[in-house]
């Protein structure tokens, strides 16, 4: 993985345990998970999650000195088949804007842009935790769920963050749940005054980090421009409908 993404358009090296508890997170399944190997040693890989009636390409990649090879290609339609073999209703994954050999690839394999997601960097603005309380993940999950206007992406749902290491911030007219260095999993609240408080709360551990926003939530994505946010990634979350011929 360190190999194959090692000029990706996003600086993206993890070590082992951050990569191992990415994939356990997410919900990597190795019978829908497919590598190409030569002379013993693996030179391309998808890695796939599988969740209910659905599957997630959590990522792919081929070794720099082995691409032109059609094995991205081929790669993705060993998974795409296993996926329909297993009765699975769709596959989606994400891709960065920019990445145009990944994006054609994608569309070539069938997949369609389902909506853009944008991802925000805001540095620190007026940390206040008078309007929100610590709470419980489940708590906040499920306030969080009743002001949505939108379904997380996969690594934000509910599911992927179960056990994870957060902190939960409730607030009378919504909820934020925050990870490790600031990274905002979920947030939503009944208006846009709500939404700015959570933000100033979540503030409280430094800079915020939030990833995959809805690009039609206008009142989210008007309220970070205004207090100054960085939109630094934008990504097109594909689907794939599948024909159950299990």
């Amino acid at each position: 993985m360190l190999a194959a993404f090692s000029d990706y358009i996003v600086p993206l090296q993890p070590d082992a345990a951050t990569f191992k508890a990415a994939l356990s997170a997410r919900g990597f399944d190795p019978e829908a998970s497919f590598v190409a190997i030569d002379d013993n040693e693996v030179i391309g890989f998808w890695n796939v999650a599988t969740r209910n009636t659905k599957r997630y390409l959590i990522g792919s990649g081929t070794r720099i000195e082995h691409r032109g090879r059609g094995l991205a290609s081929r790669l993705g339609m060993a998974a795409i088949a296993a996926a329909q073999n297993a009765g699975i209703e769709s596959f989606w994954l994400e891709v960065i804007e920019g990445n145009t050999g990944a994006e054609r690839l994608y569309r070539k394999l069938g997949f369609e842009v389902a909506r853009k997601l944008d991802c925000y960097r805001l540095e620190h603005p007026s940390p206040d935790r008078s309007s929100c309380a610590l709470s419980d993940f489940g708590t906040v999950a499920t306030v969080i769920q009743r002001y949505a206007t939108w379904t997380p992406s996969w690594q934000n749902a509910t599911d992927s963050l179960d056990g994870a290491q957060l902190t939960p911030l409730l607030h009378e007219k919504g909820g934020v749940l925050i990870g490790a260095g600031g990274l905002v999993h979920q947030i939503a609240a009944s208006d846009p005054c709500a939404l700015e408080e959570l933000l100033a709360a979540a503030a409280t551990v430094g800079s915020l980090t939030l990833v995959n926003v809805d690009s039609a939530d206008s009142a989210l994505c008007s309220l970070l421009q205004k207090l100054g946010a960085h939109r630094f990634i934008v990504q097109s979350e594909m689907r794939l409908s599948l024909p159950n011929v299990s």
